[in-house]
This record gives C-alpha cells, structure tokens and sequence, in this order.
C-alpha cells in the first residue's frame, strides 16, 4: 500500500507515511480495546499469567471494598492496588453445607475478609450459608447460575445465567452482589457487557494453586507462597467437590502470608 503512495514531492511522500502509519496504529488500539486480551481460553481457565488490570485501594485492617468502577470496562480485574502489600483471596463454587462453614471458621480466626464467588443453584439450595458468608463480613460475586461455561452461549443465556443467581443472592442476603466471576475465566465481550449492565465488577485471578484437581495439600501452599506478590488475587474453591485439601492449605498459607506482612482486601 505504501509502494502506490510514492510521489515526485518528498514532502509530500513523507506525509502520506504518516498518515498511514498513524490510521493502522489508531484501528490497532480500537481492536484491542473493544475485545480485550484473552490469556486463559475456556479449555486452559485455571492456570497462566494475566495482564496486570488492576483497580481498587489497600487500607488497613479488614478489608474495604474498592470504590465503585468507572464504566464502560473492557476486561475483568486481576489484580487488586498493590499499596500496604495488599491481596485479595478468593473462593469460588460454593456456598457447600461442608466446605463453607470450616473456610468461614479459618477466616474469622486470622481475621481474613475474603470474596466468595457463589453460583446460583447452590445458592438457592443453602440461602443460610449465603447470609452468614455476608454477615461475617465476606463480599460475595455472582459466579453464573449452575457453573456455566459462558464462551459459546449467547446474549439472552448469559443475561440469565447472571440474573437468576443475582437474584438469588438479593433473596438470601438482602444485597445484591456487585463482583461477577466467570467459571472457567471464560471472558468475551458479551459476558463483560452483560456485567456493565448490571454494575457488576469483572473478577478474573492471578494466583492459581489448582486446589479443585486436589494436587495435594503441600503442592497447594507452596504454589501459593511462591506466586503471591502485592496485588495478587488468589483463587481457592469451597465447592465442586472434596475441598478437604483446600481447607487444610489455608489453615497453613493464611497465617504464613500475614506474617510475610501482606493485608487481605476485597476487589
């Protein structure tokens, strides 16, 4: 294209070469704007690295939500402000009438505010341990109605996936949420439109020890203690299975990351 573009006059050449380059540059950004880096496909979720979105402030104490999201967003958040070596743990799949109440228990021990990213059916089927996860303090997300992998579903099935389990969760805690996770980090532009539709805050993660396939307590810890830096968003999961490992990991990793000096907040 720019062989066609050359003429007599340099200056004139010379102007052309610029325009051009400065028109690919300028759809380059609109691009990546509009779809957004997609690290983690639906068949590698849980696992890789992620971009460093970050939002969110660190305080002191328990943690304090981040203010509310400037709009439109373009991609879910993964990472959290690192002032004060702040993290965020997160737990996923839940609530479980066997897993919930032994993370909630560790949690009030080291006075630990962490996101639990509830999905919907469990919801509805356990609305007492919905209300004591957020009578305790904790931030719940909307983690889709029964764990549904929202890559290839399309508009009207993904706004139903999110409204039935917000739903829920404005029945049994009284709130509804304002954090939405996507079960297998499956993001697409459909998926963040339907959260800016619903003021809800695109959480993805950056820590991921794989505690649902049960690799063994010690895998879990040191994976945890060797990834985690300040902004770290940590994903564990008290549903979908035998969470026993993921219980006993945490009994470890919580106070060993409190005594390396890092302060647990909420997205």
């Amino acid at each position: 294209m720019l062989v066609r573009m050359i003429n007599r006059d340099p200056a004139v050449n010379r102007r052309r070469v610029l325009l051009a380059v400065g028109g690919v540059s300028l759809i380059s950004a609109l691009v990546s704007r509009l779809h957004g880096p997609r690290p983690d496909g639906p068949g590698s979720a849980h696992g890789g690295q992620h971009p460093q979105t970050r939002l969110g402030q660190s305080g002191h104490g328990q943690a304090r939500p981040a203010a509310a999201p400037a709009y439109p967003l373009d991609r879910p958040l993964y990472y959290i402000d690192n002032a004060g070596k702040a993290i965020a743990l997160t737990i996923d799949d839940g609530p479980s009438p066997v897993y919930t109440p032994q993370v909630l228990d560790l949690l009030a021990e080291y006075h630990v505010t962490a996101t639990f990213s509830m999905v919907g059916i469990h919801v509805a089927a356990y609305p007492y341990l919905a209300r004591a996860v957020a009578e305790a303090g904790h931030r719940i997300a909307n983690h889709t109605w029964t764990h549904a992998d929202l890559a290839g579903l399309p508009a009207h099935s993904v706004h139903r996936q999110l409204s039935r389990t917000s739903e829920a969760i404005h029945a049994a805690t009284g709130a509804r949420p304002t954090l939405f996770r996507a079960p297998y980090g499956a993001w697409t532009p459909t998926v963040i439109r339907q959260c800016e539709q619903m003021r809800m805050l695109p959480v993805d993660w950056s820590v991921d020890p794989r505690d649902w396939a049960r690799p063994g307590v010690r895998h879990i810890v040191s994976d945890i203690m060797d990834k985690t830096q300040p902004g770290s968003i940590i994903l564990e999961h008290d549903g979908g299975g035998n969470r026993s490992q993921t219980v006993a990991a945490l009994r470890i990793v919580l106070p060993r990351l409190l005594t390396a000096g890092y302060q647990f907040q909420t997205p």
